[in-house]
């Protein structure tokens, strides 16, 4: 199967086509409802699988996660751009299946290169490392991110008008661009005491150098990436992205104790997703308890029963 290349005009698309599901997703209210800058990104990919050389011609009850894999693998130099071309397949798998223009999944079973690091929580370290050294308005997004829990594109359209007390806690009002979820997520003391001392005007709450709105999630995205790669003192955040972020606040919900429905009404994720944005933190916690546990063990004189004592002689006789 051809990865790239052909004709770039016109093409007849054929009825029951994986490039005809494709074209009916774009159509859809789905599609529309999202955010334009993911948008753009589904048809970054969707445009190469629906191309008649890669995916685009096969028909619906012919396509299978094995001719998925083929069209991810290509992309596998990219780990960055494999994941995402998944992350789209996946979405007209899930809005095709439910409305019967796909008899079966697509995408069961695919594996990407690297995938899910997205979700990596940063340490507390790095935080406090990145809200230190940063520029101002790069630092401010990554204490709001840390805080807060939410997503990019919720964190540069907040409000100070959105802000509103409950019980005498403030917290900031959010209806998330990608859910429509409406949540109220108080502000931590530590969020409380940093927000005091940033310029407060009509207006959006993060601002750029300019002293202007962010013009959208990806805008802030990559003021975040050139400022950790060009400035050296931020190089124990090498590699982390700002989405990691998400994860941080839910591991700080986690380790304090909270359980995970709360978290979720709080950070307005589900409780799977909760426990997937802990998974790392998990690990390395369990970890940590198991080298302390031997550790504490190491030192003391193994008991062993009669039986084993016989076995342990004889095997030094052998």
């Amino acid at each position: 199967m051809k990865q790239h290349g052909g004709s770039r005009g016109a093409r007849r698309i054929e009825a029951n086509s994986f490039a005809a599901v494709i074209q009916l997703y774009y159509a859809s209210p789905k599609f529309q409802a999202l955010e334009r800058s993911t948008q753009v990104g589904y048809r970054q990919y969707l445009k190469v699988a629906e191309h008649p050389d890669v995916l685009g011609a096969l028909p619906v009850g012919v396509i299978r996660p094995a001719l998925v894999q083929e069209f991810l693998d290509a992309f596998a130099d990219r780990p960055g751009a494999q994941q995402r071309a998944k992350v789209a397949i996946k979405a007209v798998e899930k809005w095709a299946l439910v409305r019967d223009l796909l008899p079966f999944p697509i995408t069961t079973g695919t594996e990407v290169v690297g995938g899910g690091d997205g979700h990596r929580p940063w340490s507390e370290a790095q935080v406090a490392c990145a809200e230190a050294y940063a520029r101002p308005e790069v630092s401010r997004l990554v204490t709001l991110a840390a805080n807060t829990g939410q997503r990019g594109s919720d964190l540069v359209r907040m409000r100070w008008s959105d802000i509103e007390k409950i019980d005498g806690r403030p917290g900031i009002n959010v209806t998330t661009q990608k859910t429509g979820r409406v949540l109220w997520i108080p502000l931590t003391e530590a969020l409380q005491a940093a927000m005091a001392t940033w310029e407060r005007r009509p207006g959006m709450i993060l601002l750029t150098h300019y002293g202007q709105p962010w013009a959208h999630r990806r805008a802030a995205y990559e003021a975040w990436t050139a400022e950790r790669d060009r400035n050296p003192r931020l190089g124990s955040c090498a590699g982390l992205v700002l989405h990691g972020l998400r994860a941080t606040a839910i591991v700080r919900l986690r380790r304090a104790g909270c359980p995970p429905t709360l978290i979720s009404d709080m950070v307005g994720l589900s409780v799977q997703m909760i426990e997937r944005y802990c998974r790392f933190a998990d690990q390395r916690q369990s970890a940590m308890a198991a080298v302390h546990y031997l550790d504490r063990t190491s030192g003391e004189r193994p008991v062993y029963s009669k039986t084993e004592n016989r076995d342990r002689k004889s095997g030094a006789n052998d």
